[in-house]
């Protein structure tokens, strides 16, 4: 771009234009057009150097499909924490970006720390370079402490500007580059705040840049915004190949990490860990479950990413004196909450307008299967009844007819729960499945005037 050229982004959405607008025409938030003066990269003082980074180069190199099929045979680079491997299908691949978001003070520092510390081990000839722009080198060597680390290939550096960082770098040694955050690093190409979007897109693709050309992994920590959102610009999540979320609240120890986007594996994936003053230690997700002897609890198992999860929904029906009953859910869409409550108030004749129903899925997970449905709506009539039906397990969709159908791979998911301890599984009823185990009852059930017998029948 030339030299003093003026633009204006947004500072929402990272739109760019070169006049000025009111309202933006993307995201359509007014008074958010901020003004940049925009450097000649070419002429920049800190532009990466060529012979140091790799970055640039007269003539660029082509590869033939063999060849660039060839290279995806390159073995991944595990990080040695097993939960994780999986859940990034193996380890990184070389060069790939991974962002990872999450509120502040959920762990992403916490996490990236022990990433260095067991990828890379004493004995080990490449180093690890953790780039802190939001601490100092002596508030990481605390949490060192506290972690019991004691890693000398671990790198730290509290600079922030991305030019200089990425020119120390000795890329013949370098095994992972960690930036924590990239709200706070900058580019010296460019004329504008720290942490405004322009700032953002500039440092995430330098490092794009850098790690693709040299074959190393980045792992870019970013905030989220109340919303929920990676801070900055949209396009932060579209450049990276992999983008990793923490779920769960701070106020528990349970930690989940979802996979939001992965080109080198599936997304959907999590891995559950439990945060302890030793650091994040990884957890199974049968952890989150517990037993309960009260009407209203039932197991079922969805899928999230290739694996399925077993997960605890717990409902409560509560009778008020208003004239319609409020819908609370915490882990799943309310208005798959509301339209399950309205096909039982139907089919089944149930008052259930005049009641309260607040649903909860364990251990703070979200979930989107439709094949909890069924689990949903076992949930919602055992609390409505007051029956304990046992550890039961369920698993299928509903339809607005009441109708009870199966499920994506019904069976995987009982096989997944072969661990818990179960009294029933209630299964739709064009799905066979014998249990290994002949103390566990299988009910096969065509419609939800089925399921309320069985659940009436328990009290």
């Amino acid at each position: 771009m030339a030299k003093g050229k003026t633009i204006y982004v947004c500072d929402k959405c990272g739109y760019e234009s070169p006049k000025w607008f009111g309202k933006c025409p993307v995201c359509g938030e007014w008074n958010t057009a901020k003004e940049f003066q925009m450097k000649d990269v070419s002429l920049s003082s800190k532009s990466i150097r060529a012979d140091s980074a790799g970055m640039f180069e007269a003539h660029p190199r082509f590869f033939d499909i063999k060849s660039a099929i060839e290279l995806t045979n390159e073995k991944r680079i595990k990080t040695n924490i097993p939960a994780l491997d999986q859940l990034l299908n193996g380890g990184f691949v070389h060069g790939q970006v991974l962002l990872l978001g999450g509120e502040p003070g959920v762990g992403k520092s916490t996490l990236a720390l022990q990433i260095c510390n067991s990828i890379s081990s004493d004995n080990d000839e490449k180093h690890v370079y953790y780039i802190s722009g939001e601490e100092s080198v002596s508030q990481i060597g605390n949490r060192a402490k506290r972690l019991n680390i004691k890693n000398n290939n671990i790198l730290i550096t509290s600079e922030t500007q991305i030019e200089d960082v990425l020119n120390n770098i000795d890329v013949e040694k370098t095994k992972l580059i960690i930036v924590d955050s990239i709200q706070t690093l900058s580019s010296a190409d460019i004329d504008s705040p720290v942490g405004g979007v322009v700032q953002i897109k500039a440092v995430v693709e330098k490092v794009r840049i850098f790690g693709k050309k040299n074959g190393i992994p980045a792992i870019l920590i970013a905030h989220v915004t109340k919303e929920g959102l990676i801070a900055g610009p949209k396009l932060v999540e579209h450049v990276v190949d992999t983008v990793v979320y923490f779920e769960g609240e701070r106020t528990t120890d349970y930690r989940i990490l979802r996979v939001q986007k992965n080109r080198y594996g599936p997304s959907g994936e999590i891995a559950v860990f439990q945060m302890t003053q030793e650091g994040l230690s990884s957890l199974s997700e049968d952890k989150l479950l517990t037993y309960s002897d009260t009407a209203g609890n039932v197991f079922t198992g969805v899928f999230e990413g290739s694996r399925p999860l077993n997960v605890q929904i717990q409902a409560l029906v509560s009778r008020v004196k208003m004239a319609s009953g409020r819908r609370i859910s915490h882990g799943v869409d309310v208005r798959k909450v509301i339209i399950i409550s309205a096909v039982l108030a139907k089919h089944l004749n149930l008052p259930l307008d005049f009641h309260d129903i607040y649903l909860n899925v364990s251990g703070g997970l979200n979930i989107t299967d439709p094949g909890c449905e069924l689990a949903i709506a076992g949930a919602i009539l055992s609390s409505f009844l007051d029956s304990y039906i046992g550890n039961t397990f369920m698993v299928g969709e509903i339809g607005l007819d009441g109708s009870v159908r199966a499920a994506v791979n019904v069976t995987k998911r009982i096989d997944n729960a072969k661990n818990l301890r179960l009294d029933k599984i209630i299964i739709p009823e064009n799905v066979k499945y014998t249990p290994k185990d002949s103390k566990i009852e299988v009910i096969s059930i065509r419609n939800i005037k089925e399921l309320f017998k069985v659940i009436a029948k328990s009290e």
